[in-house]
């Protein structure tokens, strides 16, 4: 049967392609291209529902839905090849044989500086591989079926071939060489024409098997002079070190120095990578200090040279040309920085105040304190809305570089709906609406557009199905994880996330344990999924789920490239240095021989968007502490948008007084992002037993370092 239904087609296939289909990120990918008579939001949420239940797995559930809608294998190659997924065609699809339908152009004259561009195109399936030579030596970085060098210079004349090859379906592998194309580059210098050895044209190119090359010799790397005038005997330049590489094939994570040395001491250096000017690289010496596979293209072949010119001409040395090795558990990696944005909404609108969460607001402290542990910069805030939890998501995203670690950390209450995570803000209803929250999806899309190293996202908030189910989001975000995500959930899908009667959330609880260790993230959620066996009253109730999409074995605990280079701190102080408390003293009372002190520090030593007054009674011999253990001490702000806990004060009857300082009062102020200005009036009222007027002592704070987060309006 050429084209059979899908349920009929080959079972070993069958598994294969179901196995594909588990994957999430590529599943995400493959519904997108299917017709929306076929699939659509409502199918997508029953695929995600009914996908995980008894033996059940997505994959299958996505096949066996297709079949029953008519779908053929003729119809999975098609909807594969939308999203060119060669993974799973090499399944479907019939080979074909290999056949060059573009033979390169056989003479090629151009000037130096110009671009040089051969193309060789072939057809077959699986899809033809090339690899290009110039006079028997294989260019390495030339794997496409267009070869491309520019600038051209006069020493990439020669005779080009290009190897067109691809793999069978039996393992063995089909070859075809292209006819050659004889190369001229012409000097740019007055009196030099082009001299072609016609005999050249008809040699044959003896090319050696697949997978190896040979390297260059040094008098390939010829002196260039662009300048017509006379170059005087002591500018000429001549290079005496050339780089050179460590190896054929180096490990990841490596570090390596290459170095050239050329005389007359006022040459000047520029060292290109993959043809292309390395920005500052300007010395002898060039670092290249922890290599990893190029972040946009996974290539892992890298040719290294340096420039050596003066005003007079300019020489290019030998290229270094080497293979990055796989990655293994022995693969160490760096980040480029790191970032944290962590979220704890304990008092919702919504709840009576009974009801309030109890562990979100020490999670964020204590997984706070153990990030900066590792050099992360963290953010943190307190009962955000949802206007303030987007400006200050967005504001952080703002300050990611590239190739960092970020961690988003939220605690809270959220849902699911239509196969995307919702946390909740503090204002929103008790419906649990999409548009009034804040989608993990949009927030991995946002930190995807920094192009990140690492992306963890760790949530411990609940996961069912919202009061109406059915209510279609205003949009369902297309977030791709790559290969570089991973998400940390406290509980599975359709499931709740519990606190414990101790100081954290079960999920903190275990994963605070191993966050600072040398695992993956993945083996961290690993090691917190397996402990949570352990928990009685959880054991069947809730489980955490791990979704992982990380190609390489990155560890939070991972050092900085640069952990001293102050460059890298390009963003407000706030964000990475502690601040140390504001305090105001009061004038002495001189009826009771005393005076106070008031000190602010950030809300909890952690969060950004409250801050905590301590008042304190400064007591010395002479002060009248019987008059004073008759009075009741309170502060009040004259800023109603502010949330000060607790309301009442305190009767210093109830405190143990003695000489020096004492602290008889805190209060806990959230929602500084709410005020414009920077300072913080407030006044301590004293009422005494025996009077009914109440003393004000006026107070003012500078807040401004701490206000410097403006984040929000």
């Amino acid at each position: 049967m050429d084209n059979p239904a899908i349920l009929q087609m080959d079972f070993r296939k069958y598994d294969q392609i179901k196995l594909i289909l588990n994957t999430e990120s590529i599943r995400d990918k493959f519904v997108d291209v299917l017709p929306t008579h076929i699939f659509n939001n409502v199918i997508n949420q029953r695929m995600k529902t009914e996908g995980y239940r008894g033996s059940m797995t997505p994959g299958d559930w996505l096949l066996t839905y297709l079949d029953s809608r008519g779908g053929r294998v003729s119809d999975l190659i098609y909807w594969f090849e939308e999203i060119n997924l060669q993974s799973a065609l090499i399944h479907l699809k019939q080979e074909e044989p290999l056949n060059i339908i573009q033979q390169p152009q056989s003479t090629i004259i151009i000037h130096e500086g110009t671009e040089l561009r051969i193309v060789c195109e072939a057809i077959g399936y699986p899809p033809p591989e090339y690899r290009w030579f110039r006079d028997e030596e294989e260019l390495l970085l030339q794997q496409d079926s267009v070869l491309c060098i520019s600038p051209a210079r006069k020493e990439d004349s020669g005779i080009y071939k290009c190897l067109v090859h691809k793999l069978n379906f039996q393992s063995n592998i089909s070859q075809i060489l292209s006819n050659p194309a004889v190369v001229t580059i012409l000097s740019n210098k007055l009196n030099d024409f082009p001299n072609l050895n016609l005999e050249q044209q008809q040699q044959s190119i003896a090319l050696k098997p697949i997978l190896e090359h040979s390297d260059p010799s040094e008098d390939e790397y010829l002196e260039q002079n662009t300048n017509v005038r006379k170059c005087p005997d002591s500018e000429k330049i001549s290079i005496h070190v050339h780089p050179r590489s460590p190896g054929k094939v180096i490990a990841q994570g490596s570090k390596i120095w290459l170095t050239c040395v050329a005389t007359p001491k006022s040459v000047k250096y520029q060292w290109y990578k993959n043809g292309q000017e390395l920005n500052g690289e300007e010395s002898s010496v060039l670092l290249l200090s922890a290599l990893y596979p190029d972040p946009d293209t996974g290539d892992t072949r890298f040719e290294f040279l340096c420039k050596v010119y003066n005003d007079y001409s300019h020489k290019f040395s030998r290229s270094v040309v080497f293979k990055l090795a796989d990655a293994n558990n022995d693969t160490t990696y760096v980040a480029e920085d790191k970032f944290a944005f962590l979220i704890a909404n304990d008092k919702y609108q919504f709840e009576a105040s009974g009801r309030k969460l109890k562990t979100p607001p020490v999670d964020v402290i204590d997984l706070a304190k153990l990030l900066k542990s590792m050099d992360f910069k963290v953010i943190a805030f307190r009962n955000l809305g949802l206007n303030e939890m987007k400006s200050a998501f967005n504001a952080f995203c703002k300050l990611l570089t590239a190739n960092s670690y970020v961690v988003f950390f939220f605690a809270g209450h959220g849902f699911e709906s239509f196969g995307q995570t919702y946390l909740l803000p503090v204002d929103c209803s008790k419906n649990f609406l999409p548009k009034e929250s804040m989608c993990a999806q949009y927030v991995l899309q946002e930190m995807q557009k920094t192009k990140p190293a690492l992306n963890v996202l760790l949530i411990d908030s609940c996961r069912k199905m919202p009061p109406n189910p059915w209510e279609i989001p205003e949009k369902i975000y297309e977030a791709p994880m790559e290969s570089n995500t991973v998400y940390g959930y406290a509980t599975t899908f359709l499931n709740s996330a519990f606190e414990s009667d101790e100081r954290n959330s079960f999920f903190v609880k275990h994963l605070k344990k191993y966050i600072t260790l040398e695992k993956s993230i993945t083996d961290i959620i690993f090691c917190v999924q397996k402990d949570f066996n352990t928990e009685k009253m959880t054991r069947k109730l809730q489980n955490p789920a791990l979704e992982s999409t990380l190609s390489v074995n990155r560890k939070l605990c991972d050092e900085l490239r640069n952990p001293l280079d102050v460059k890298l701190h390009n963003l407000p102080s706030w964000a990475y240095q502690d601040r140390d408390p504001v305090q105001v003293q009061s004038s002495p009372m001189d009826k009771l021989n005393c005076s106070f002190l008031v000190e602010v520090k950030d809300h909890m030593d952690v969060y950004f968007n409250g801050v905590d007054i301590y008042l304190y009674l400064k007591l010395k011999d002479n002060t009248n502490f019987k008059v004073l253990q008759m009075a009741e001490l309170n502060i009040k702000l004259n800023t109603p948008k502010l949330v000060v806990e607790p309301e009442e004060g305190i009767h210093l009857r109830n405190a143990d007084l003695n000489v020096g300082s004492k602290e008889v009062l805190k209060k806990e102020i959230l929602g500084i992002q709410k005020i414009q200005n920077t300072e913080l009036k407030c006044k301590i009222l004293l009422k005494f037993d025996f009077s009914t007027k109440i003393q004000e002592f006026e107070c003012c704070v500078n807040i401004e370092k701490m206000r410097s987060i403006n984040l929000f309006f």
